[in-house]
């Protein structure tokens, strides 16, 4: 017996008054519950409030895990974006990219950008995460964990830049060295991205 939108919107709205702010983490727990809801019906039969109510005081501990444990997921988020590196677009990427850099490598250009990389990437970061603010914050007025889980990956790649690769950019070979590293991670991280919101708004059950 599936449930109606209205039987949905209702999981959702307890969720939401149990602070269950992400729409993504919600839309994960709304199709758990409304699984163990929808064989309590079956099995039971009974109605829809009843099932709910049974099932989620028999597995609240275990559905509200979901939300609890969301944050330790950093790690493992990070394991997949370095995973994503064996993807065919993403070697393609890699390719482009050190084809790039040896046919830009002797202009002005390129010397320019090498002389204050950290800083460019600065940019880049503050502007992606002011813009992700705006529309997801300001327009949307929703939050997304698994945007804000990518965003921690993004950052990580600018302290790796600010700490690591940026000592060297004054020296010649290394920093050449360092700068297609960089730029790789970089770019895979930008298909990583979007890959992610493509997964995410085409599998998930979103809640409108």
């Amino acid at each position: 017996m599936k449930l109606n939108k209205n039987q949905i919107q209702f999981i959702d709205g307890y969720l939401q008054r149990n602070d269950v702010i992400y729409v993504d983490i919600r839309a994960e727990m709304i199709d758990h519950i409304a699984t163990g809801v929808e064989e309590k019906m079956k099995v039971e039969d009974i109605e829809f409030h009843d099932a709910f109510v049974s099932y989620v005081n028999s597995n609240r501990k275990e559905i509200f895990s979901m939300n609890k444990n969301s944050w330790r997921n950093t790690f493992l988020e990070l394991k997949n974006y370095f995973r994503f590196f064996l993807k065919p677009k993403s070697l393609f990427a890699v390719v482009l990219i050190i084809a790039l850099f040896f046919s830009l490598r002797e202009t002005e250009f390129y010397t320019f950008i090498k002389e204050d990389l950290s800083f460019y990437f600065l940019l880049i970061f503050l502007g992606y995460s002011v813009l992700s603010m705006i529309y997801f914050y300001g327009i949307k007025k929703k939050r997304y964990y698994f945007i804000e889980r990518t965003n921690i990956v993004l950052s990580i790649l600018y302290w790796i830049n600010l700490f690591i690769f940026k000592p060297f950019e004054k020296q010649k070979y290394i920093s050449d060295v360092l700068t297609i590293v960089f730029m790789c991670l970089f770019a895979i991280y930008v298909l990583y991205a979007i890959n992610q919101i493509n997964k995410f708004f085409n599998s998930k059950m979103i809640i409108k």
